[in-house]
C-alpha cells in the first residue's frame, strides 16, 4: 500500500496544508520546532485515530481555532481510499473511512499499518518494561482485531478491578468474576504475543547479523507469569495473590507486568549493551517489525521515520536507508546532508508549518 495525500485543517501548526506523497523515501527537512514532527502525527492519527505524543486530543489542534481535520487519500491493494479524523474543542471525535463513520476504533486499527521510528524508540531496548509491551501490543494490534479487542477488554477488568481495590470495603466475589474474564483473555494475548515476539526474533536475527558483519547475534525473552497454562490455571494464579494485591490496593499479577528480555551474545543490553549497541538492537528489531506485518498482511506498512537520523551513525544510516529505498517513508530531519546518491526521493523544506516549495 502507498499514501497518495495528506490535508491538514488547523492540525497544530498547520492552518492548511496539502502534501502529496511519492512512493519511495519522502524527505521534510527543516529546524527544530517548525513542523516536521506534526506530518508523522497526523500519520500516525490516521492510522491509530490516536496521537502518540498527545495525552489529549485537543491538544492537536491549532491554538487559535476551534477544530482540527486530517484526511489521508491511500491506496490498498490497488483500490483509493480516504480516512477523515475531526476533532474539537468541545471533544467531539468523528473517524470516517470512505465518508462511512467508524463507530469502533478496533474495527479500523490495521487499516493504514505503520511502522514508527523516533528518539523514543531506543526506549524498546533501555525503556521501562511498558515500552516493551508497548512495542509488541502495536505489532500485535495491526495483525489481529481478535488480539486488540482482547487486550482492550482485559484493560478494562483491570481498571474495574483496581478500582474495587482502593475502596475500603472490596466485594471479593466481584473480583473473583473479574479474574475468570481476565484468565480467557490472558489465554489468548500471551499466546499470540508469544508467536509474533518469536517471528520477530526470526528476522530481527538476519538483520542484526547483516548490521553488525556477523558479529552480533540477538535474542529475545518473553517474561510472563502465564506461559503455556490453561484458563483455569492462570485464575487460581490471579485468585491466589488477591491477599497481597488487597493489601497493597493494586494488582500485582498480570499481562501488565510483561517483559521482553533482549540479549546481543547471551548478554542482557539493558544492563550491559554499549551505545552502539542499542541503536543496532532498535534498528533490528524495528526492521524486524516491518518484515512480520508485510509478511502477514500481505501489504508494506509505510515507514515513517521523525528525527532519527541524529541517533544514528554513517554505517547505520547507509543500512536503513538501502534497506528503505525500495518502500515508502516518510522521513523527518533537521540535517540532509546524509542524502546521497539516493533514487525515487521528494526532499521538502518545512518552516513554520508550511512546505516551502
Amino acid at each position: 500500500m502507498f499514501l497518495n495525500r495528506l490535508n491538514l485543517t488547523n492540525f497544530r501548526n498547520y492552518e492548511n496544508q496539502c502534501i502529496n506523497f511519492i512512493k519511495g523515501i519522502n524527505l521534510f527537512v527543516g529546524d527544530n520546532a517548525q513542523g516536521k514532527t506534526n506530518i508523522i502525527e497526523s500519520i500516525y492519527l490516521s492510522s491509530f485515530g490516536k496521537s502518540y505524543r498527545a495525552t489529549k486530543d485537543v491538544e492537536m489542534i491549532n491554538l487559535n481555532k476551534d477544530f482540527l481535520r486530517v484526511q489521508l487519500d491511500y491506496n490498498k491493494k490497488n483500490i483509493d481510499n480516504k480516512v477523515e479524523i475531526y476533532i474539537d474543542k468541545l471533544n467531539k471525535k468523528i473517524i470516517k473511512k470512505n465518508e462511512i463513520k467508524i463507530k469502533k476504533i478496533s474495527d479500523y486499527i490495521g487499516e493504514i499499518p505503520i511502522v514508527i521510528f523516533s528518539p523514543d524508540s531506543l526506549d524498546i531496548i533501555k525503556g521501562s518494561p511498558s515500552k516493551r509491551r508497548n512495542f509488541i501490543d502495536m505489532i500485535c494490534s495491526q495483525i489481529s482485531k481478535s488480539y486488540l479487542i482482547c487486550l482492550q477488554e482485559y484493560n478494562k477488568c483491570l481498571k474495574l478491578k483496581n478500582s474495587m481495590l482502593k475502596k475500603d470495603i472490596v466485594d471479593k466475589d466481584y473480583i473473583f468474576v473479574l479474574h475468570e474474564k481476565m484468565s480467557e483473555y490472558i489465554v489468548n494475548i500471551v499466546k499470540y504475543r508469544k508467536k509474533i515476539i518469536e517471528k520477530i526474533l526470526e528476522k530481527a536475527k538476519i538483520i542484526e547479523m547483516n548490521l553488525t558483519n556477523n558479529k552480533e547475534n540477538i535474542n529475545l525473552h518473553y517474561n510472563t507469569d502465564f506461559s503455556n497454562l490453561e484458563k483455569k490455571e492462570i485464575k487460581d494464579i490471579l485468585d491466589e495473590h488477591l491477599y497481597i494485591e488487597l493489601l497493597r490496593k493494586s494488582s500485582v499479577k498480570g499481562i501488565q507486568r510483561d517483559d521482553i528480555s533482549i540479549y546481543i551474545n547471551d548478554l542482557e543490553v539493558e544492563k550491559f549493551g554499549s551505545q552502539g549497541q542499542n541503536r543496532t538492537a532498535m534498528l533490528s528489531l524495528k526492521l524486524a517489525n516491518f518484515e512480520v506485518l508485510k509478511d502477514i498482511i500481505e501489504e508494506e506498512p509505510i515507514l515513517l521515520l521523525d528525527d532519527i537520523m541524529s541517533e544514528l551513525d554513517e554505517n547505520r544510516i547507509n543500512f536503513l536507508l538501502k534497506y528503505i529505498q525500495n518502500y515508502q517513508s516518510i522521513i523527518t530531519t533537521t540535517d540532509s546532508k546524509f542524502v546521497k546518491d539516493i533514487d525515487n526521493i521528494n526532499i521538502l523544506k518545512v518552516l513554520n508549518g508550511r512546505l516551502e516549495i
